[in-house]
């Protein structure tokens, strides 16, 4: 009986943690699921439960970096901890419309940002818009610290559907442990303003989601946070548990200080993938439903492969669909199939992920899963490679 209920509650809690992400992107499904678009979801879901290496579906979500430059310098982020291993700069408008006009005929959803404060692009409302024109719904992700000021009327003009304000606790003192370098009442300030300036234009758009990360400094703060979003007039706020870059993960000293007492929050800790090697019990996801593309061009399976070395293509010299189905991303969709490689595979940085449980890992002949940091010597994807 006591079993029984542990585990209704562990289930109210995750649903909880979780049900928010769904509604998120139910929206754009609604809104711009077009037949063709609403087809290509569907086999694309069947395909990443079959485990399928070759894909007929493409990619529906992308990550567009439009700035992978930060203002901020948070610990365990590759940006703020000097790792990322690329180029750093801002995509300017021309080069965003000609990755997006390879993109938009199955895309529901672009992210314009990953690895930087998207607001520090000039050119961030030109890139909305277009977007916007195309049937595709956007999201931004920003601390809102801003250099530069910004009229939050513009971001409403826009047509910004949903817009992630990253705010981790409601006292200086705790927020600057995390997001080093920012100043909490001008995000409090950035954020009313925003919620005002909707108002003022009767605009249903952008959603806006205070997002919270809960560390073990700032646990204590999470009740008056709640206070705070339901006094403001914010759509959602969501707690989420920390994220540890993988090539952090054999470091505990890199975390240890970071994750939180309460275990709802520990959804992602390192210790998890210690234990059994993974931390979600399921396929990964990024390589039948998403595509990273950053500033530059360069293509990664998913947001947390961030260094050039690791790119499987380059989207500016070649097209989605040479990409996709290339050696690099063949083999690593074989490590979701348990049936022996048919052909020669690649090593690819996903050999070493421990994020995901990986059901074909030893058909693929892959010898170790110790750490991420042990597979430097892949080659860089040459401009235009495509497999």
């Amino acid at each position: 009986m006591r079993f029984e209920r542990d585990a209704l509650l562990r289930l109210r809690q995750q649903l909880r943690l979780h049900l928010p992400r769904i509604r998120r992107y139910a929206r754009p499904v609604l809104r711009h699921g077009t037949p063709r678009k609403l087809a290509n979801i569907l086999l694309a879901e069947a395909e990443l439960r079959l485990g399928k290496t070759v894909l007929r579906a493409y990619p529906y979500y992308y990550l567009i970096d439009i700035c992978n430059v930060c203002n901020l310098r948070c610990p365990l982020c590759p940006t703020g901890i000097d790792t990322l291993g690329r180029v750093q700069g801002v995509m300017r408008f021309e080069e965003y419309r000609q990755i997006l006009d390879k993109v938009k005929r199955h895309a529901l959803v672009v992210s314009l940002y990953n690895h930087g404060e998207p607001f520090l692009n000039k050119d961030i409302f030109t890139i909305i818009e277009y977007t916007a024109r195309n049937n595709i719904g956007t999201n931004v992700s920003s601390n809102f610290n801003w250099p530069t000021p910004i009229d939050p009327k513009d971001i409403v003009r826009s047509g910004l559907e949903y817009v992630t304000v990253s705010l981790d606790g409601v006292t200086q003192e705790s927020y600057q442990q995390y997001r080093v370098g920012g100043d909490i009442d001008e995000v409090f300030e950035n954020m009313k303003n925003l919620l005002a300036a909707r108002k003022a234009l009767r605009s249903k758009t952008p959603f806006v989601e205070w997002q919270f990360i809960v560390f073990k400094h700032n646990e204590q703060e999470i009740e008056r946070a709640r206070q705070l979003a339901a006094e403001w007039g914010v759509d959602l706020i969501r707690f989420v548990a920390p994220a540890v870059q993988p090539e952090l993960m054999d470091d505990p000293s890199a975390y240890e200080r970071w994750m939180p007492e309460d275990p709802l929050y520990l959804e992602r800790t390192p210790t998890i993938a210690a234990d059994r090697g993974y931390i979600y019990d399921r396929n990964c996801f990024y390589l039948y439903r998403s595509m990273a593309i950053h500033y530059g061009g360069g293509v990664t399976p998913c947001c947390f492969t961030h260094e050039r070395k690791f790119d499987f293509g380059d989207i500016l010299h070649s097209t989605v669909a040479e990409i996709w189905n290339n050696h690099h991303y063949r083999s690593a969709r074989m490590l979701f199939n348990r049936r022996q490689p048919q052909g020669e595979r690649l090593s690819v940085v996903c050999d070493f992920c421990p994020i995901f449980r990986q059901s074909g890992h030893r058909t693929c002949g892959v010898p170790s899963r110790s750490s991420v940091s042990d597979h430097v010597s892949l080659p860089p994807v040459a401009a235009g490679q495509a497999g």
